[in-house]
């Protein structure tokens, strides 16, 4: 199976598990985000002209198929870095479908600057690590020693923090994915 077809399925998968309140929240989401020119093509006209005025409709209708491409992409996203053999286990178990191997060239993210996964398409983004927790803060990722910031702790003490107990803090270890670090590829 192609990459893209697996991610597809899983999305189309948990798409169907989603509760119309947590549909809901993720299509609010979507209007407070950037959209990426590759969703924008997938976009109904009506769901572009919301998004470029911030103005989601009072009545929102998570089921209707303008919102359809959003929540799939927002499906996708948590597998997006995960390699091909993540994506057969989960396939299997998850969905239930025999597969025998996922391929094609999985992208490629950047390394986390605290556990060495690959899980950022953008290092600098304020996005958050799976692996980790670490969130990407462009000046704590400068200033190595600098605890100020999006992290509460430093790059460095980060890292020491992470070779002791798997996380950038005791609190943020519970936020964790427990199989994030089956899902990413780490850097050699």
């Amino acid at each position: 199976m192609q990459r893209e077809e697996a991610l597809e399925k899983i999305a189309w998968y948990h798409l169907k598990q989603l509760s119309r309140d947590e549909a809901t929240e993720l299509i609010l989401e979507f209007f407070n985000e950037p959209l990426k020119p590759s969703l924008r093509q997938k976009l109904n006209l009506t769901a572009v002209l919301q998004w470029e005025t911030h103005q989601p409709p009072t009545d929102l209708q998570p089921g209707n198929p303008i919102y359809r491409p959003i929540l799939l992409e927002k499906m996708k996203e948590p597998f997006r870095g995960a390699t091909n053999e993540y994506l057969v286990k989960h396939l299997k178990e998850s969905l239930g479908l025999e597969v025998d191997q996922v391929i094609g060239e999985l992208p490629t993210w950047l390394p986390c600057p605290v556990c060495s996964y690959r899980t950022f398409a953008v290092v600098g983004d304020w996005a958050t690590c799976p692996v980790c927790g670490w969130v990407s803060d462009p000046v704590q990722e400068a200033m190595h020693d600098d605890p100020t910031g999006a992290n509460g702790v430093s790059l460095n003490q980060a890292r020491q923090n992470y070779e002791e107990f798997e996380a950038i803090t005791q609190e943020k270890l519970e936020e964790l994915d427990p199989e994030a670090k089956a899902k990413y590829p780490k850097s050699a």
